[in-house]
């Protein structure tokens, strides 16, 4: 059986992922320190703190890789328009932004990036509720970086 404050504690680690945005990697260090300092008072905080810092670890690295792609594609877009620009008419202008690599490219980036953030938020909600009722949560799309 599972005490209030064990279910608190790890309700607190779950929603501590939302420091990521007031504080740089603050998803990832708030609920480290969290779970750290709490982990010995139980085998549910433990788990819960485990699985919440695996997870924003996961999205760090998932984000990392998006960024990375997102790099190349951008200045590749952007050089081709400044080296083109004098001999492009209206037409050209658009087959460039729709070619891969192109703006197109860039947008549907993004568009991960806000699909991703969004998925984060969600999940992110129920496993602290899940924790506020004593149950255990699996994130989906986690490596296990603690075991």
């Amino acid at each position: 059986m599972t005490t209030n404050n064990e279910k608190n504690s790890s309700f607190l680690i779950h929603l501590s992922a939302f420091s990521g945005y007031f504080l740089p990697l603050g998803s990832v260090l708030v609920p480290l320190i969290i779970w750290n300092l709490k982990k010995e008072e139980s085998e549910f905080i433990d788990q819960h703190g485990k699985e919440a810092v695996n997870f924003n670890l996961s999205f760090l690295l998932y984000y990392l890789v998006l960024f990375m792609a997102l790099f190349p594609i951008f200045f590749k877009t952007i050089f081709n328009m400044v080296t083109h620009m004098e001999h492009m008419d209206h037409f050209e202008s658009m087959n460039h932004m729709l070619e891969f690599g192109g703006w197109f490219s860039i947008f549907g980036i993004i568009l991960l990036f806000g699909t991703m953030s969004i998925f984060k938020f969600i999940v992110i909600i129920l496993a602290a509720v899940k924790a506020q009722q004593g149950a255990i949560y699996n994130y989906p799309l986690r490596i296990k970086f603690i075991k």
